[in-house]
């Protein structure tokens, strides 16, 4: 029998206060309702409740419903790690030990600030015939990604559900149940992400590490190009659990009629970051993959880099030593 409780279990639970809270941090609080439904967001491996505290303030209380491989220490080691770094991209994350008691047993939760924000998708939907729209939200993208990667994190399941666009037009990554930081070296890699979003080599990674985004970073910025470039694609995918790219484009992309669209586009960006993402595809192993900053250099940059590389590898050329001069007189004697 498993240790973690249904869905429906929680939510009976989160209907009794009185008797399933324990923690000080949600006594007296209580869960958000529309009419007689409790208002909850379903992932794969938690469930989110949106809750006023006693003080009034909104947040979100997350509980486990499987396992994600020793959540108490991820929990604890990333809440401290996110304390500390004190960055806009993440919010609030703290980790309280039997929390909700459900069906006699104590659980326990994970707090967080609530964000007032769209999901990607739905930012999308609301902005796709504006496309300096896009391109703003793919340059705010590729800035977060270049900020995870200057402090050697990794979120691990960046996708449309777990990316939050506020009001200013800045992102906020949420859910941190796959998320990589240092002291977590050696951790398994349990949860993979959403299939569009992930190279297929993902399904053997065995250990999170600082890699794990890079792949999906591309799908996202190299998506919002495209969408930016052709808005009327979006109908198709809205309602799908991919943002434009499947796992049947990743597992057979010669016989991928949106690849062979994206390598014959008229954008050169597209063109070539689809090419690059062919290239990725090759990997055997997502620690060989590259990051997104890398694969935005364009090929007369690699060109460039390339020639000055095989400059500075040969040898200098060898300069010979004049050991002395002729007479001068002798020179003026010949003219």
């Amino acid at each position: 029998m498993s240790n973690y409780p249904s869905r429906t279990d929680i939510v009976t639970a989160m209907r009794n206060p009185n008797v399933s809270f324990k923690s000080n941090e949600i006594l007296d609080g209580s869960i958000i309702q529309k009419g007689s439904r409790i208002v909850q967001y379903s992932g794969g491996y938690t469930t989110v409740f949106p809750f006023h505290q006693k003080s009034g303030k909104k947040i979100a209380v997350r509980l486990w419903i499987a396992d994600i491989g020793d959540a108490k220490k991820r929990s604890l080691e990333i809440s401290n790690y996110l304390e500390n770094l004190k960055n806009n991209y993440f919010v609030s994350f703290k980790y309280i030990d039997d929390a909700v008691l459900v069906n006699g047993r104590l659980h326990p939760i994970v707090l967080m600030d609530w964000v007032e924000g769209k999901t990607l998708k739905e930012y999308i939907n609301d902005t796709i015939l504006n496309s300096n729209s896009i391109h703003h939200l793919a340059e705010k993208f590729k800035e977060m990604t270049q900020y995870f990667h200057a402090q050697n994190i990794a979120h691990g399941d960046l996708q449309h559900g777990n990316l939050l666009v506020q009001n200013d037009g800045s992102l906020v990554a949420i859910d941190y149940d796959s998320m990589y930081i240092q002291s977590l070296d050696g951790m398994p890699d349990t949860i993979k992400g959403l299939p569009g979003y992930q190279h297929p080599a993902r399904n053997s990674n065995e250990f999170v590490n600082s890699k794990l985004d890079y792949f999906s970073e591309l799908i996202i910025y190299l998506s919002l190009l495209i969408f930016a470039d052709n808005p009327s694609l979006w109908k198709e995918y809205y309602e799908t659990e991919d943002l434009l790219f499947s796992k049947n484009d990743f597992d057979s992309p010669k016989n991928s009629s949106l690849i062979s669209t994206c390598l014959n586009s008229q954008n050169s960006s597209i063109k070539e970051l689809t090419e690059k993402m062919l290239e990725e595809l090759d990997a055997s192993d997502i620690k060989n993959l590259r990051p997104l900053e890398h694969l935005l250099i364009n090929k007369k940059e690699e060109i460039k880099d390339s020639i000055f590389n095989k400059w500075d590898s040969q040898p200098n050329p060898e300069i010979k030593k004049v050991s002395s001069f002729p007479d001068k007189k002798n020179i003026t004697n010949k003219f």
